[in-house]
């Protein structure tokens, strides 16, 4: 079952919404994220909720965070205010799950150069910009990024991209036997992959200057509707 987060509040980095080489045998050194486009102003349709959808507070801005508030259709489950969210009997584990987590930045993210060989690759340098976050991620071995994309979510503009955890990859062979994307301020691997094959999608927002990290996760075998249902979850996010 859920695996996926660590810690749901550490210090000032709020989990709200995945490296390099592992299990390909490769080993990474950090590299240097190159620089990101700027976003434009204009935004992107947000998808039509499903029928029977419910609203659900994904993260309280009851200790001054960022709130998120999201619209879920039915079958996914997640605590009111809980950070994350998942999909079926299953939640985020493969073959065919699907999961949500949330995290608001602060000026101690660190992506790791190598989500493998995470433990010597964790930058010196945090990345707490939309631009800089997605430049790092897109520069992480072994994911296999998409192209970043302009969105609008609630109103805010942002990029999206997508990234893939190997379907070869070895955990085992990984450090801790995990395979991590980030680190915040006190906690290691803040964010870490369930399985091999896994596609995430990361959608960063600028809310007047802070940066949310939206990350929705799934699998090959996932249900296409599943997956439909993920993204329109994420389009629908309000912040306050």
């Amino acid at each position: 079952m859920n695996r996926f987060l660590t810690a749901a509040r550490l210090g000032q980095f709020v989990a709200v919404v995945l490296v390099a080489g592992c299990g390909t045998g490769t080993s990474g050194s950090v590299t240097t994220a190159s620089p990101t486009p700027a976003i434009a102003d204009t935004p992107t349709a947000s998808a039509s909720p499903s029928q029977g959808s419910r609203t659900h507070v994904l993260a309280d801005n009851s200790d001054g965070a960022i709130g998120v508030t999201v619209t879920v259709p039915a079958g996914w489950s997640g605590e009111p205010g809980g950070w994350s969210m998942e999909s079926g009997p299953d939640g985020f584990d493969p073959p065919a799950g699907a999961g949500i987590i949330a995290f608001v930045v602060d000026e101690e993210f660190y992506v790791y150069g190598d989500p493998c060989d995470w433990q010597r690759t964790e930058p010196e340098t945090p990345a707490t910009t939309v631009g800089g976050i997605v430049g790092a991620l897109a520069n992480q071995a072994s994911r296999d990024p998409s192209e970043p994309e302009e969105i609008a979510v609630g109103g805010y503009p942002g990029k999206k991209l997508t990234l893939h955890v190997p379907d070869d990859a070895r955990f085992k062979e990984c450090d801790e036997s995990t395979f991590a994307t980030f680190a915040v301020a006190g906690e290691d691997k803040a964010l870490q992959a369930q399985g091999p094959g896994e596609i995430d999608e990361i959608w960063i927002v600028d809310v007047d200057g802070s940066v949310v990290l939206l990350q929705g996760g799934y699998y090959a075998d996932t249900p296409p509707g599943v997956v439909d249902e993920l993204r329109e979850i994420l389009s629908s996010a309000t912040f306050d």
